[in-house]
């Protein structure tokens, strides 16, 4: 049965309908699913996550693309308080699965965890933004 804050996913054949519940909250603050932030890959920003997958607490993919934690990080708050935890994973780990994700792998994969007013970063993101901004202020390590 469809809720109000989900997209009928029939029109999209290449969705795995088992575990992907397309949230029309986060195509609504986010843009819809599938949208490119930059025609190339060199324009990133230190939090930017190519074809990132977010995943709800019910391990149920709700909205994938490209994102900017820092830029959407208004969005991805009132996604959460809307719809509960929030976990955004690489695209490896969200788009190519071959089995049915639980939430302890949807948690442990997490990139990103946003949940009661906060946006939390796991140690290997953390660790990879840290990088990327002493690589763009040009600090010598």
């Amino acid at each position: 049965m469809k809720k109000n804050n989900e997209i009928q996913i029939e029109e999209c054949p290449w969705m795995d309908k088992k575990f992907t519940q397309l949230s029309r909250t986060a195509d609504k603050l986010l843009g819809l699913a599938g949208r490119m932030l930059y025609i190339s890959k060199s324009m990133k920003k230190p939090t930017t996550i190519f074809n990132a997958n977010i995943f709800n607490s019910k391990a149920k993919k709700i909205w994938f693309g490209d994102i900017e934690i820092e830029r959407d990080k208004e969005a991805l708050l009132k996604i959460s308080k809307r719809l509960g935890p929030i976990y955004v994973l690489w695209e490896m780990d969200g788009r190519f699965l071959e089995h049915i994700p639980t939430i302890g792998y949807v948690k442990s994969r997490a990139l990103v965890t946003v949940e009661n007013g906060c946006i939390l970063y796991s140690k290997e993101f953390a660790e990879r933004v840290e990088i990327l901004i002493k690589k763009i202020r040009g600090d010598k390590e």
